[in-house]
């Protein structure tokens, strides 16, 4: 049997344990599976390559010759979508959506809770043993939730938003795939419109060049006053200065951001001292889940691989998602 060689590189998302190793094995005998950090690969074992799951380095795939498939364990595909760093031109790129949206609209709902029941603040007042209290200046249930994109992270979102009684509405390419947890589903060219009306903006939506900047200084300026905006998505989907100026001079009472630009947040930053601002690492997704569900994406594509059948995630390289 002419095999075909595969690479494995393990890291924080993708790290087959000992039973998921057997059942590829035995499931797709094959594959001739080889295993590398992802730092510590060979230029041989790039070059042999027919199919790779992990994160490769950008400027060590023109040498993946026989490279065909290339499965990523993050959503977020943006520095592998160039098809000029392949030397197939039917590069086949899939991703690892459905791994990370339930962890992360649980990571914003938390967001969403500290901010309306100042649990930051008061967290804050500890250190200083201080006893203020605070009232709400509106109710959760009575409040409005925007989402822009209403992909794996907004349709989790969604129905957590809902079962708190918020109001619910999101923004998309198309208007496909509406929820029941959704109030009102709109195409993204309605976004100025639809901003004046939340209470709390969450960007979920992936990043692509359509996307990038999409929360741009106009944008942040159409907030109602008094309203939070959470990124869980990209950096780059924010203007940040804007964000910045906008929640010193209080029309904006906080900001959850678990994506800067850069990563890490620079030191210097405002943003690590404004007291309405949470920053998390880029950490809305982990869960001790993330490896395993990778694994399963790859599994299941395996076995569509190797039957020549659509796969699952494929991403498309000229719509960069």
């Amino acid at each position: 049997m002419n095999r075909i060689k595969t690479l494995f590189l393990t890291c924080s998302h993708f790290n087959p344990d000992a039973s998921e190793l057997a059942r590829v094995a035995v499931t797709y005998p094959e594959l001739q599976v080889t295993i590398a950090g992802e730092d510590s690969y060979t230029s041989e074992q790039m070059a042999e390559s027919e199919i790779i799951v992990g994160f490769p380095k950008t400027k060590d795939l023109p040498m993946a010759k026989n490279l065909k498939w290339l499965q990523t364990p993050s959503v977020g595909v943006g520095q592998y979508v160039d098809k000029q760093l392949y030397a197939d031109e039917g590069i086949l790129l899939t991703n690892a959506v459905g791994t990370y949206g339930r962890q992360i609209a649980d990571h914003v709902i938390g967001m969403i809770v500290g901010f309306n029941h100042f649990l930051f603040t008061y967290r804050d007042q500890m250190r200083e043993q201080k006893w203020e209290r605070y009232f709400p200046g509106s109710d959760l249930w009575e409040s409005t939730l925007l989402m822009i994109g209403f992909g794996d992270i907004g349709k989790n979102l969604a129905p957590r938003a809902k079962a708190m009684g918020m109001q619910v509405l999101a923004v998309k390419r198309t208007l496909t795939g509406k929820s029941n947890s959704v109030d009102e589903l709109h195409t993204v060219d309605e976004l100025d419109s639809l901003l004046p009306r939340a209470d709390y903006v969450v960007v979920c939506v992936a990043s692509t060049p359509q996307t990038e900047g999409i929360m741009d200084k106009m944008r942040i300026g159409l907030m109602k006053k008094g309203s939070y905006l959470i990124n869980v998505a990209r950096g780059t989907l924010i203007d940040q200065d804007a964000l910045i100026n906008a929640l010193e001079r209080g029309q904006l009472a906080g900001a959850g951001l678990d994506v800067t630009e850069p990563e890490p947040l620079p030191k210097d930053s405002k943003l690590w001292n404004l007291p309405n601002v949470l920053v998390t690492p880029h950490a809305s997704g982990l869960s001790k889940s993330d490896p395993h569900q990778v694994f399963e994406i790859f599994f299941k594509n395996a076995g569509r691989y190797l039957k020549n059948e659509k796969m699952q995630n494929l991403v498309d390289l000229t719509l960069k998602y």
